[in-house]
């Protein structure tokens, strides 16, 4: 057999996009066990340093990770070449306004997706949601923002975006060369589903349903962002965005009002919506092709 057709197989495509994420389980698992175990050594509790020892194990991962993120940069591939010519056609001044609007739409749709969660009651009976926030805010503020709301973002948009994504669109978008417009609504097409399959493997791999729910309609937001930067910046900035209200929520007094009663909550909910369409709005118009 030719291992050209072996190389560029289904088969091969398919498993080509999953292993980075088997590494990525694989490298962050082993480091923490090795973090645990030292701080056992030490005396220290690992439940109540968990978030240390989540970054410390983050930090260990990203190197890996960006390894498959440099090597298909530089391959000639149907996506990267589209991301290179997105990014480069913007001026210094858009890219700025992209990173912070991207920031403000994802502190705000992520607010807002807790809230409805919260609505649901499905966080009062998901035992795996309740683990995981356990843990996430076990640790104390300094590892919450340095590794929730840094470290963390910045290895999944890595991953997720950058590489899953990413190899996903060079699976499923074939070569239109002639540029015809039947090709260019399917190439629209297959970058969607490609945005969707990435963001429910994104959502799944959390774990719990208040997390598959959550990731799943963020992660299809963080695609969206991805391809109108060029780069996997804009998403990590909304990543991070999302991430730190989430923080602020927990271990700080400033979003107390939202949770005063059902006006306040219901209000606060409606208005974050309307922010979240409205910064989506700008971002689509600052990035219409010219």
């Amino acid at each position: 057999m030719d291992p050209k057709n072996i190389q560029y197989s289904p088969i091969f495509k398919s498993w080509n996009m999953i292993y980075p994420i088997f590494i990525y389980f694989v490298v962050t698992n082993l480091a923490m066990s090795l973090f645990t175990m030292f701080a056992v050594f030490l005396g220290a509790d690992p439940q109540k340093q968990y978030m240390m020892l989540q970054t410390a194990a983050v930090a260990v991962t990203i190197p890996f990770i960006a390894r498959y993120y440099q090597k298909d940069k530089k391959e000639p591939t149907v996506f990267w070449e589209h991301m290179q010519l997105e990014f480069e056609k913007k001026t210094t001044a858009k890219k700025v306004w992209n990173g912070i609007l991207m920031f403000l739409a994802g502190a705000a749709a992520g607010m807002m997706l807790n809230n409805l969660l919260m609505l649901t009651h499905l966080e009062e009976i998901s035992q795996g949601y309740q683990e995981a926030n356990t843990q996430f805010f076990a640790g104390g503020i300094l590892f919450e923002l340095l590794g929730a709301c840094l470290l963390t973002p910045f290895l999944e948009e890595l991953l997720y975006r950058s590489v899953v994504y990413g190899r996903l669109c060079d699976m499923m978008i074939l070569d239109n060369n002639e540029k015809t417009q039947q090709g260019q609504k399917r190439e629209r097409q297959s970058r969607f589903l490609a945005m969707v399959i990435s963001a429910l493997l994104f959502g799944v791999l959390h774990m719990n349903l208040v997390q598959f729910i959550y990731a799943g309609i963020l992660g299809i937001l963080l695609a969206w962002f991805m391809e109108k930067c060029g780069h996997f910046y804009g998403a990590f900035l909304a990543h991070v965005g999302a991430n730190l209200m989430a923080v602020l929520r927990v271990e700080t007094r400033i979003f107390l009002w939202m949770e005063a009663g059902k006006p306040a909550f219901y209000g606060a909910t409606a208005a974050l919506a309307i922010l979240a369409v409205l910064m989506l709005g700008v971002i689509q118009i600052q990035n219409q092709t010219k």
